[in-house]
């Protein structure tokens, strides 16, 4: 690609050998994740599946960018849910109200 580092808006620099790598890993956590949104666009309660979906079942490590990778990929999880399927995944009635706030609207 020629580039000689990527700055990323957080965490760490990615140096140019580290680039290839570093685009393969990411894109196979976008391609994991839509399986995952797919699979859950077939259930009735769509968070379960959802939430059975963990940062490493999709090739991160939970304690990448300081601990918050476990949330940020809960987030890009609903966030790409309500991009394929035009709303946010339904709980089961055990979740109650308390468990999701609804995100904001970009």
């Amino acid at each position: 690609m020629g580039l000689e580092n990527i700055v990323q808006g957080h965490g760490d620099i990615v140096l140019r050998g580290e680039i290839d790598n570093f685009l393969k890993d990411n894109l196979t956590y976008l391609a994991n994740i839509r399986k995952v949104v797919r699979k859950a666009g077939r259930r009735k309660y769509a968070q379960e599946v959802l939430d059975e979906s963990p940062v490493e079942s999709c090739g991160k490590s939970r304690v990448l960018i300081g601990g918050l990778a476990s949330e940020l990929h809960r987030r890009n999880l609903r966030a790409l849910y309500r991009q394929v399927y035009g709303e946010l995944p339904t709980n089961p009635p055990e979740y109650g109200d308390e468990d999701y706030e609804e995100d904001e609207e970009e």
